[in-house]
């Protein structure tokens, strides 16, 4: 489903202007109102509420007044009820996040909160925050979204931040990075590697930015999209237009010279005419192009690309844990005589004189117990020196996508990307029962970085192995007891490293009727090496050819390599 509205940076800074000119200073409930069809109000004073309806076929912002509210079966806010006061709108530097902050109370021993807007592609959301706790109060679709949990009670983290180049730096400065990032590139590729590298540019203003520069070499044209650009990201000012584009009606605070255009007195007039113009959802269904089919698609692949870059960030800074991993090896090591057998944690003293609960596996020895964990540090490391690498692969795809992006948005399909984006979504939605939508795995990611698959049930093992996995993929299984169908992705020739090999059987391990026991054999093969028998019942199937791996089940193990659905 493509969002009818798109944000980019510089829209939400104007967006954020707007409404800081509109409501500072003006009385407002202190809790908004979260409504199933998406739309998020905030009740005000002279009889007004600030309505935000993120539904994908919506998307506009809009000041409205009681009786409309009464018409679409909402509640008319109560004077009584504004017990807040608006006292800021803002929007960070180059990112789609829009804040309107309240105080509530008290001048000086009020409640501060803040109601925080996300509009990042495909993943639109409304969330009151406690301005001291950074605790969410409610949120509009409580998910989770890498690292961040949208939910009432988590702290909030806000989207990582896109660090692109600013414009507060001197123009020599400014320019030289210019130059060095778009002068040694074809003209073709320049869009791209606009919107990847600076402030404010998307691929709504890419081609305007460039002019002449997105199809001939040459300072001249260069310096002058600099200049272009610099004055755009630089400044602050509005000429609030509604655009005509390829994609549909579209609010933007900026005349983009080629495309069809009206000029309205503020963005927020641009919303109310595109929410009036507007069809009923039949209609939008029946008018969606393939190449606005395609382009939800691909914001879907970014959205992907931006959520495990922003899993792996928060991998970087999870430095130390190697270090506290053998500190509590070095422990046991140092007090074997501590340990008590089938116990699972002791409280040993530390090397700087404090107590440190150490964890244990109950069914092994104390030394094992350190050797354990001395593996668990070695692992650890080893990921932690292959983040810089999944890192740059993570930016290369999200850049990839937001190429594609520009060039769909632009009514070009590049070569080979209508093939990618059909092709995946087609084998998932066949392998899926029309009344099961949820997936039939457990997500996990091995230490060097590769997704693994759990199957979460004997019927769901079925839908793993024969529609979730790559003929090429290697699928693994306790040998000779029930247990989780597990697949790792992994299409290269020759087997999977023995450390990514090792944990997706400690899964198929932990994962069966063996999860008791010592030791537990794993038969792993190529996916294309499993056949389903006629009329075998859910789960069951025989292997045309396969090897045998000896692993011990791992909870610990289980618990750091599970990814957060």
């Amino acid at each position: 489903m493509s969002n009818l509205i798109r944000y980019d940076p510089l829209l939400v800074r104007a967006l954020a202007a707007e409404l800081g000119a509109a409501l500072r200073g003006r009385a407002a409930a202190g809790q908004p109102v979260f409504a199933r069809d998406l739309s998020c109000t905030l009740p005000l004073d002279r009889g007004q509420a600030l309505r935000w309806d993120l539904h994908p076929r919506r998307g506009w912002v809009r000041l409205v007044d009681a009786a409309s509210l009464a018409e679409d079966g909402a509640r008319p806010p109560d004077p009584s009820e504004l017990s807040a006061r608006i006292t800021r709108v803002s929007s960070p530097a180059d990112e789609r996040l829009l804040r309107i902050d309240l105080h509530e109370g008290a001048r000086f021993r009020g409640a501060r909160r803040a109601l925080v807007i996300e509009l990042h592609t495909n993943q639109w959301n409304a969330l009151l925050v406690d301005a001291e706790t950074r605790r969410i109060i409610s949120v509009l679709r409580a998910r989770s979204a890498g690292e961040r949990a949208l939910r009432a009670g988590a702290v909030y983290l806000p989207p990582p931040p896109t660090r692109r180049v600013l414009p507060g730096r001197p123009r020599a400065e400014l320019l030289a990075e210019w130059t060095d990032a778009l002068a040694g590139i074809p003209p073709a590729d320049r869009a791209r590697a606009l919107v990847r590298r600076f402030a404010f540019a998307s691929p709504m203003n890419a081609s305007w930015i460039l002019g002449l520069a997105a199809s001939v070499d040459g300072e001249d044209v260069l310096e002058d999209a600099f200049e272009r650009w610099w004055e755009m990201a630089d400044g602050d000012a509005s000429t609030p237009v509604l655009l005509r584009t390829s994609s549909g009606p579209q609010p933007y605070p900026l005349l983009l010279p080629g495309t069809e255009s009206a000029p309205h007195t503020s963005l927020l007039a641009a919303m109310e005419q595109v929410s009036r113009e507007q069809p009923a959802d039949d209609a939008v269904e029946a008018a969606a192009a393939p190449g606005a089919e395609l382009l939800e698609r691909a914001r879907r692949r970014l959205a992907g690309a931006e959520k495990r870059l922003s899993r792996l960030a928060a991998d970087m800074g999870k430095t130390g844990e190697a270090d506290r991993l053998r500190g509590w090896g070095d422990l046991i090591l140092a007090h074997l005589d501590w340990l008590e057998p089938g116990t699972d944690s002791v409280v040993l003293p530390g090397f700087e004189g404090d107590e440190v609960t150490v964890p244990l596996e109950p069914a092994l020895r104390p030394h094992e117990n350190a050797e354990r964990l001395y593996e668990q540090a070695r692992r650890r490391d080893k990921a932690h020196a292959r983040l810089p690498e999944l890192v740059a692969e993570a930016e290369r795809e999200r850049d990839r996508w937001m190429g594609v992006i520009a060039s769909l948005e632009a009514g070009e399909v590049p070569e080979g990307v209508e093939a990618a984006l059909r092709r995946p979504e087609a084998a998932e939605r066949a392998s899926a029962s029309a009344d099961d939508e949820r997936l039939p795995y457990r997500p996990y990611r091995t230490s060097g970085g590769i997704e693994v698959r759990v199957g979460r049930s004997s019927r769901d093992n079925d839908r793993l192995t024969f529609g979730h996995a790559a003929p090429g993929d290697v699928w693994l299984h306790a040998r000779s007891v029930p247990g989780s169908h597990v697949v790792l992705r992994w299409r290269e020739e020759g087997a999977p490293p023995a450390r990514d090999l090792e944990e997706a059987a400690v899964l198929a391990a932990y994962y069966s009727k063996a999860r008791s026991s010592g030791t537990v054999a794993v038969d792993w093969t190529r996916r294309r090496y499993v056949r389903k028998p006629r009329g075998a019942p859910p789960g069951r199937v025989s292997l045309v050819q396969a090897k045998t791996i000896f692993v011990a089940p791992d909870a610990a193990l289980e618990e750091r390599l599970r990814v957060v659905e």
